[in-house]
């Protein structure tokens, strides 16, 4: 239609409508309702009888959109506000799924606390400081670090603690831990919960690190990358393909390889993550937004980020597993009651936080070093002695270095875990005249 003709039709309407002196011929018959928004407070959620089954919730997704990515399904198995892994039991320990090297040893948190302080004299006094964990767990970690600082010297006053933990099960457990007293907080602020210790120190917790004041930290991330979403990839004679989550005729989960390039591999899958004759990739986009931000947070604002996890330098593609009592199983059995995990690649974590030439800067990356490497720099067995010293009986004695040795021994945690510590891009001079303790035989 031309727009001659167009703007003669619409002049027939405006004249015809004139016609009537009745405003109502000038009211549009649809219109928009004002509807009460609900108050988020009164909001609750639904109860695990009402709740539906997980398995269900992922089977419906995939019948709806077709298959999924491992990493949509490692985000609904975890985070699921009803039937999530984390959401609704206590996993940690004998009773759980899995055990920590804090809750083995208390040797294990009092040697990052002393690695924390030994390290910050290097660049400052570092008070007032945040100790800011990522994954809290028990708070055993936290707890050990604790009771070093307060031999040191630091007071409420000093300090504060700020927990990113999206669990209210786990949020639960680590405010009845660690504080005398705590409670919910309103909606708009930035945490939704705070509380107490016994001597005083505010403790805050966050659903993201980003809500996190950017102050002077000490960031602990242990056992927090590997439980991050992964996306797996292979290489095929037609290029990189995704492995997805479909389900066969019987309702049975199953992965199926995507026919063609998916959003992940264009986005993820650059040099030199694909280089030498690699076959399979897992790659985590939360995993490299997080270091990345705790470098940039690191560099700008000052303190320290501490890494400890179980993973490698690269060399390994297929790691996706689940534990369920101690035992691996099927990540795709059961949803929901194991927990889904992958090995840390530390390469990647590197590229993400390093500071490169000519670019933004970020900041220094050591590592990663061996466990075993790490706390026996840090005098883990000067520590052992104290502590198997104190021992009053020959059974606790024994307990104390057999644990010591599960979290050294290369055969057990000694060597598949792994610390990669960041510092500000402005302490390069400062190590290279002192080396980082617990990675003395390495450079930034």
């Amino acid at each position: 239609m031309s727009l001659i003709k167009c703007t003669q039709m619409n002049s027939r309407i405006l004249l015809n409508m004139c016609k009537y002196d009745s405003p109502r011929f000038l009211t549009r018959e649809y219109s928009y309702k004002t509807i009460k928004r609900p108050d988020p407070r009164t909001l609750k959620m639904p109860t695990p009888e009402s709740a539906p089954n997980l398995i269900e919730i992922i089977k419906e997704k995939i019948r709806l959109n077709g298959p999924i990515t491992v990493a949509e399904y490692m985000h609904i198995v975890t985070t699921n506000p009803t039937e999530g892994y984390y959401m609704k039991k206590e996993v940690i320990g004998e009773a759980g799924d899995f055990i920590t090297s804090p809750e083995i040893s208390q040797l294990f948190g009092e040697i990052l606390g002393i690695w924390f302080y030994a390290e910050t004299q290097k660049m400052c006094e570092a008070k007032p400081l945040q100790i800011v964990e990522l994954g809290p767990g028990k708070a055993t970690l936290l707890i050990d670090m604790l009771r070093v600082l307060n031999k040191i010297g630091y007071t409420s006053h000093d300090l504060s603690i700020h927990l990113v933990e999206i669990s209210s099960t786990m949020q639960s457990i680590q405010a009845n831990r660690l504080c005398v007293s705590h409670r919910p907080v309103e909606i708009d602020m930035p945490h939704n919960h705070e509380g107490e210790t016994l001597s005083g120190i505010k403790v805050y917790w966050y659903n993201d690190l980003k809500k996190v004041p950017q102050n002077f930290s000490w960031y602990v991330a242990h056992e927090f990358f590997d439980v991050l979403p992964i996306h797996k990839f292979e290489k095929t004679e037609k290029g990189w393909r995704e492995l997805l989550i479909d389900i066969d005729d019987t309702g049975k989960l199953l992965y199926r390889l995507s026919g063609n390039e998916t959003q992940a591999v264009k986005m993820l899958i650059r040099p030199p993550l694909d280089s030498g004759d690699r076959t399979e990739l897992e790659i985590s986009a939360r995993s490299l937004g997080v270091a990345r931000q705790l470098a940039k947070r690191v560099d700008e604002y000052g303190g320290l980020a501490l890494i400890a996890d179980y993973g490698h330098e690269g060399e390994k593609g297929d790691t996706f597993r689940a534990f369920q009592k101690h035992q691996i199983v099927d990540p795709l059995e059961t949803p929901g009651k194991s927990d889904l995990t992958a090995d840390v690649d530390f390469s990647q974590l590197r590229i993400a936080a390093s500071k490169n030439p000519g670019e933004e800067n970020y900041a220094l990356v050591v590592g990663p070093v061996k466990q075993k490497d790490f706390l026996e720099q840090c005098q883990g067995e000067l520590r052992l002695q104290v502590l198997i010293d104190a021992a009053k009986k020959d059974e606790d004695k024994e307990k104390i270095k057999s644990a010591y040795e599960m979290l050294v021994d290369p055969n057990k945690m000694g060597e598949r875990f792994k610390f990669m510590a960041f510092y500000p891009s402005t302490m390069a001079s400062i190590l290279a005249k002192y080396p980082p303790l617990g990675f003395s035989n390495l450079k930034p």
